[in-house]
Order: structure tokens, then C-alpha cells, then sequence
């Protein structure tokens, strides 16, 4: 039996779903290496100041987004079909409903790096069309279900992981005494947002390289 890889669609729909989760991530680390001179908020209702406020709820969401995340690159055993399903569907109940009801204030804003744009017309589209996206690829996974070999973890994966963790102590440094929304903040922000992106790199079912020179030998052996 085959060891399992993600197809096209799951490796989209798991970037995406990556970049989705971002808004628990970002706050999460900030909030604990910023201290109370960082203000966030999420989904409108819950914010607060550093650690303080409603913490809790980037935390739990950011453990929530690496278990998501570590099931879809990790096989897509269930339950991550339904949860991933859960996840695009409510985004895309959300921003239909903030659309009609809040249109000015839909909006993606980052104070730090300057970004602010509306949401109104771009959110239900976008959030509404991955959540077809993760219907059809759960409806297309649940048809063709079948046992599946877990990719294997292997060095690749944990020199990434390393690089995760290494990149704590600048992190911490530049968002803890660099000045609020001055160069080094911005430095920091963008380290940690790569350092998110790498995090789901390090998840990724990378081949052996023992995997990948047989696959070089096989295609560069001649035909008989």
C-alpha cells in the first residue's frame, strides 16, 4: 500500500485554511511576547491588551488550527474532514452575515504593517467559495475513503520544527522591546507570520530522501 499524499485540492484548501487561522496566531504570540502595549482584537467581540482580556481565545484557537493542520497534512484521518467542512462554513456564514449587517466595519485591518481594506464584497466570495471547495473535497474524500499509510515524520520535518522554535528568541526580542508599530514591531509581525508559515511547512508530509533518489533512479533508468 501506497504511503498517502495530499492531492491538489487539500494542498489549496490547507493553505488557505492555514492563512485563515492567522487571526489566532498572530494575537496568541503577540499578546504573550508584546506585553500590555499590544492591543488586538478578533471577530468584533473579544480582545483585550497583551495576555490580559479574552487571551484565552487566540490560545485555544491556535492549538485548535495546529490540530487541524497536523490531521489534514498528517493523512486527513477523521475527524479532520468534518472539521475542516465546520471550519470553511462557518467562516462563510460569518462574513455573509458581517457583509450585510456591519459592511463598514468587514474590514481586514493590521495597525503594525499599515493594512486596511473592506471585506464586504470580497469575504462572502472568498470565504464562501472555499467553503464549496472543502464540501467537494469531503464529499469526493468520504466516497473514495480507504485505509491509508500516515506518512512517516522524518528529518526534513524536524529540522523545520527546529527552525520554528529557533526563531523564538529574535521574535521575543524584537516584539517585546522594539518600539510599538515602529520597524523593529514590523520585523517582528512579518518573523511571525514566517515563522506560521513554517510551522505548516514542518507539518507537510515530506518524502524520505531515500523516497525521493529512488524516485530519481526509477525515472532516469532507460526503458526497456
Amino acid at each position: 500500500m501506497d504511503t498517502w499524499k495530499p492531492d491538489r485540492l487539500l494542498k489549496v484548501l490547507l493553505s488557505w485554511t492555514a492563512c485563515t487561522f492567522i487571526v489566532f496566531w498572530l494575537p496568541a504570540v503577540r499578546g504573550l511576547f508584546d506585553g500590555p502595549t499590544y492591543t488586538w482584537g478578533v471577530f468584533g467581540g473579544l480582545g483585550g491588551s497583551g495576555t490580559s482580556g479574552d487571551y484565552w481565545f487566540p490560545v485555544l484557537g491556535s492549538i485548535a488550527a495546529i490540530a487541524i493542520l497536523y490531521l489534514g497534512w498528517r493523512g486527513a484521518q477523521q475527524p479532520f474532514a468534518w472539521l475542516l467542512l465546520g471550519w470553511h462554513l462557518s467562516l462563510a456564514a460569518g462574513a455573509l452575515w458581517l457583509a450585510s449587517t456591519q459592511p463598514e466595519s468587514f474590514r481586514f485591518r493590521g495597525d503594525t504593517l499599515g493594512v486596511d481594506f473592506s471585506l464586504a464584497w470580497a469575504g462572502p466570495i472568498l470565504f464562501g467559495g472555499f467553503a464549496v471547495l472543502a464540501g467537494l473535497w469531503v464529499a469526493r474524500n468520504y466516497r473514495n475513503s480507504r485505509s491509508r499509510r500516515i506518512p512517516s515524520w522524518n528529518e526534513r520535518n524536524t529540522r523545520l520544527m527546529w527552525l520554528v522554535v529557533g526563531i523564538i528568541p529574535l521574535q521575543f526580542i524584537l516584539l517585546r522591546y522594539g518600539q510599538p508599530h515602529g520597524t523593529t514591531d514590523q520585523i517582528g509581525v512579518l518573523l511571525t507570520l514566517a515563522q506560521w508559515g513554517l510551522l505548516n511547512a514542518a507539518l507537510f508530509p515530506w518524502p524520505a530522501p531515500e523516497k525521493i533518489k529512488a524516485d530519481v533512479a526509477h525515472r532516469s533508468a532507460p526503458a526497456d
